[in-house]
């Protein structure tokens, strides 16, 4: 039986440089966090949310990377506006958390399994 090679952070490369876009959706979910959004929440957040996540899932499986799952239940989270919920449109712990989360998944992501080769 082969072994599967399934790491926490999966495998980067030999001469490792950030993921230039984890770092700017990491950074624009943090900035996010302490901002009223009003009577909806904006739906290009939800599609960063969701369509960054997806991608960081992909790339979490390509490097066989456990920590990639870690996005699934938050990201779900960012179905509820699209379903007419309303979670984010009022400071709460929830919506603090939920940005604080995925925010730092990114962060962890941009340095880890979804890090590029250093030109």
């Amino acid at each position: 039986m082969e072994k599967s090679n399934w790491s926490l952070f999966g495998q980067r490369p030999k001469n490792p440089a950030p993921s230039w876009v984890a770092v700017v959706l990491a950074f624009f979910l943090a900035s996010q966090t302490f901002i009223q959004v009003g009577d909806s929440y904006p739906l290009y957040m939800t599609g960063f949310a969701i369509g960054g996540s997806l991608w960081m899932i992909w790339l979490a499986f390509k490097a066989k990377a456990l920590f990639g799952g870690l996005f699934i239940p938050i990201a779900l989270l960012w179905l509820n506006p699209l379903v007419g919920g309303d979670p984010f449109t009022s400071f709460t712990v929830l919506m603090f958390l939920a940005h604080a989360a995925l925010a730092i998944l990114f962060a962890v992501a941009a340095y880890t399994f979804a890090a590029r080769q250093r030109v």
